[in-house]
């Protein structure tokens, strides 16, 4: 697969997989401990939904740094130099949305209940 980033956009991918997995095992053991295998899908969502609160962080972090300003001798004018993390040419915070959304596919399964 071809991934396409700036900065340290790629950042996004181990974050949402890793806070994903993470909260949602636990919560699916904790799940598992009372006696509620058949909610783990709870777990999944709620796992989606850490990632996608983590993602919003890291990219706020990365993405919130001040510009350098700098001044072109020869004209006077001011230029601003800002680094930008994206992948696939979308800010690293921008990624938690569909994070979130994603969390919502699981909580479907609530209807079949």
């Amino acid at each position: 697969m071809l991934f396409i980033w700036s900065g340290w956009g790629i950042v996004v991918i181990p974050v949402v997989l890793g806070t994903a997995v993470a909260v949602g095992a636990l919560g699916g053991f904790a799940l598992r401990a009372l006696s509620h295998p058949e909610l783990t899908f709870l777990a999944v969502s709620l796992g989606l939904f850490a990632a996608a609160t983590a993602t919003w962080i890291v990219g706020r972090r990365l993405n919130g740094t001040p510009p350098r300003k700098l001044v072109d001798p020869a004209t006077n004018a001011r230029v601003l130099l800002r680094r930008c993390h994206t992948l696939f040419w979308a800010p690293v915070q921008y990624w938690s949305v569909p994070v979130a959304l994603a969390a919502f596919v699981p909580l479907l399964a609530l209807r079949n209940l």
